[in-house]
């Protein structure tokens, strides 16, 4: 969705790459702050104004492709519930093939239907979700960038890829984090979503790309989403369908006693 989707946490902790910003200017300056601030404000209107900052549940159906090497592997089916601020369930397949990874907060499940067996997402799972639900474009552009350690600059002008210019905003958090997004010129919708991730490996640097940004009930989404790491293409995301502040069932979210309560 317009949104990064942690559907990507499926991948498991998989590298994204990350555009330099050789010779770009990251001065926190008043006039730098009010810039990036109003550029933001303006991607907020291009995404559908109140009703995009209204949206407190998301339902999206589509397909995930994971790439192998640069290579396409077979399309998985999905659905992802989101309830803001910070419970998602995301399932793919179906029958002995369905797979539900789940997070509420700092907690997690998964299943598997392929074992028939339920189990408590591992610390790493966890820690990478939390990164992710920071760093997720949409929790960026309505609230993270004002958050009161936020400090914000702005960027005139990048060739994200090749012919493509943007104008950008990099977010700097006082614990060391920080993330990127590059807009179009002319809509002021986002075209590129950068930050770094920390995993047991190290720190990485991740990216994803948006494309066709499309209207549902009222609000823009990217149809497309592609993933990187080191340059080389790691998944696609297409979305069929998204649907905002649907009643989103809280039984999704606990975790069953066992797999014959997995719906």
């Amino acid at each position: 969705m317009g949104r990064f989707s942690k559907l990507f946490v499926v991948a498991a902790v998989l590298a994204l790459p990350i555009i330099s910003h050789s010779g770009v200017a990251q001065e926190h300056s008043e006039d730098t702050t009010e810039k990036a601030a109003a550029l933001i404000k303006a991607s907020i209107g291009a995404r559908g104004g109140d009703k995009y900052m209204n949206v407190q549940t998301v339902v999206s159906r589509g397909q995930y492709t994971p790439f192998v090497k640069g290579k396409t592997t077979v399309p998985q089916r999905f659905v992802d519930y989101i309830v803001y601020p910070d419970k998602e369930r995301v399932e793919f397949g179906s029958g002995d093939q369905k797979r539900v990874e789940t997070n509420v907060g700092n907690t997690g499940w998964a299943y598997s239907g392929e074992s028939r067996l339920i189990r408590d997402q591992k610390d790493d799972e966890i820690k990478l979700y939390v990164q992710l639900n920071r760093y997720d474009i949409d929790a960026i552009i309505r609230h993270g960038w004002h958050d009161q350690d936020a400090k914000l600059a702005y960027i005139p002008r990048k060739e994200v890829w090749a012919q493509t210019f943007a104008e950008g905003v990099k977010v700097d958090f006082s614990d060391g984090g920080s993330e990127t997004i590059y807009f179009d010129r002319q809509t002021k919708l986002p075209l590129v979503n950068e930050y770094k991730i920390v995993t047991e490996d190290g720190t990485k640097k991740d990216s994803v790309r948006y494309y066709q940004w499309m209207d549902f009930d009222g609000v823009k989404f990217a149809h497309i989403q592609d993933a990187y790491s080191d340059n080389v293409q790691i998944a696609r995301t297409y979305f069929e369908s998204i649907r905002v502040n649907e009643s989103v069932p809280e039984k999704l979210f606990a975790k069953p006693a066992n797999a014959k309560e997995v719906k």
